[in-house]
C-alpha cells in the first residue's frame, strides 16, 4: 500500500494521485490516532479495491487510506 504525501496544491490531505513517499507491506505495524477527512462533492475520495472512503490516516511519512489498515489490539 503506498503511502502518500500532499503536493503543493493539494491542501492537507493526500489523494490518490498525490506524490508516493514510500510502500507499507503486508504485516507492517503502524500507529496512527490522527485522521484527515478528504471531502468532495461527488463523493467518496478514493476508490480502490473495491472500497471507497474519506478519511485518511496520517503515518510515518504520509497519509494511507483507513479502509486499508486493520486494527490491531
Amino acid at each position: 500500500m503506498a503511502v502518500r504525501r500532499p503536493a503543493w496544491n493539494d491542501g492537507p490531505v493526500a489523494t490518490t494521485t498525490s506524490p508516493l513517499h514510500h510502500y507499507l507491506h503486508r504485516g507492517d505495524r503502524v500507529t496512527s490516532c490522527t485522521v484527515v477527512v478528504a471531502r468532495t462533492e461527488t463523493g467518496p475520495a478514493y476508490r480502490k479495491r473495491g472500497k471507497a472512503g474519506s478519511l485518511w490516516r496520517i503515518v510515518r511519512g504520509g497519509q494511507v487510506p483507513q479502509t486499508y489498515l486493520k486494527r490491531v489490539r
